[in-house]
């Protein structure tokens, strides 16, 4: 017998990639509801508000992004960083039309319609960052001497974020490619 009982995390894996293509705003209770198989009442069982669901959207995707990034060691950590550069790129690139990324989109679209948004997307970006920056500081014998490892992290991850932003912008993998590959250039260029 299926057990047709749904989860939180089912009902935000069904919704995730609805909200990344239409936007947190532009997406209805009803397409949430009819993407995610519950009912009103169950949904609102696991997220008492559209706002909530948002939040929740933020950990998943993060948690799901974080493990796919840094959650399978490289031979040392600057492949590390090249191999995170490599995945973002191979998983945008099978998106058609390519959606930008989902946090960062959602910079763009919350931030300024709930104050509770902003400092929940600092977080996880600065986490991200802090990530980038352990791995350069692993690698800093790689690194030329006079390369600060925090701020070469918080240019990446500002590199990454534009790339894909223009990915999305212009729907156009050769431009995405030649994009994320500046990225990878910025860290050829730090290394000696």
């Amino acid at each position: 017998m299926v057990n047709l009982k749904r989860t939180r995390e089912d009902v935000l894996y069904n919704v995730i990639d609805l909200v990344h293509r239409q936007g947190f705003h532009s997406t209805g209770l009803k397409e949430l509801l009819s993407s995610s198989g519950v009912s009103s009442g169950s949904f609102y069982n696991y997220f008492h508000s559209k706002d909530e669901l948002g939040h929740a959207l933020i950990d998943f995707k993060w948690h799901k992004l974080k493990a796919l990034l840094f959650g399978t060691p490289q031979p040392n950590a600057i492949a590390q960083l090249f191999a995170m550069i490599d995945q973002l790129e191979k998983i945008h690139q099978a998106e058609q039309p390519c959606a930008g990324c989902f946090l960062g989109n959602l910079i763009v679209e919350l931030v300024e319609h709930d104050s509770s948004f902003r400092p929940h997307l600092i977080e996880v970006f600065d986490e991200w960052q802090q990530e980038i920056a352990r791995l350069l500081h692993a690698g800093s014998s790689q690194l030329k001497t006079k390369v600060d490892p925090d701020r070469l992290a918080q240019q990446l991850l500002s590199a990454i974020e534009g790339a894909l932003l223009l990915g999305r912008l212009y729907n156009n993998p050769e431009r995405l490619q030649h994009c994320l590959d500046g990225c990878r250039d910025l860290l050829t260029a730090s290394l000696r």
